[in-house]
């Protein structure tokens, strides 16, 4: 079964959204071979974005390459969070 990181900002300054969909654009950029990531998604998004598809043996190594990522944007404070495609909450 596959698995899906959600992706947030934990401060939700208006002031950060810009920098945050750039975030997004390099996840996607890094990761849309292999997972389901819409860009769409990133680009209306002013605090999350979800990557998709994840088998679950690789949740870990994807999130970590979401938090290597985000060390290239020290003033956003981000959140990756797994959740099991289907839950409802």
């Amino acid at each position: 079964m596959s698995r899906t990181l959600r992706i947030h900002l934990t401060d939700r300054s208006p002031d950060l959204v810009h920098e945050f969909r750039n975030f997004g654009e390099d996840v996607y950029r890094a990761l849309r071979d292999n997972y389901a990531v819409s860009i769409d998604e990133i680009d209306t998004s002013t605090q999350a974005f979800q990557l998709r598809e994840i088998p679950k043996r690789e949740v870990r190594a994807v999130a970590g390459r979401v938090r290597e990522i985000a060390e290239r944007y020290p003033r956003l404070s981000l959140s990756v969070d797994e959740i099991r495609e289907g839950d409802e909450g």
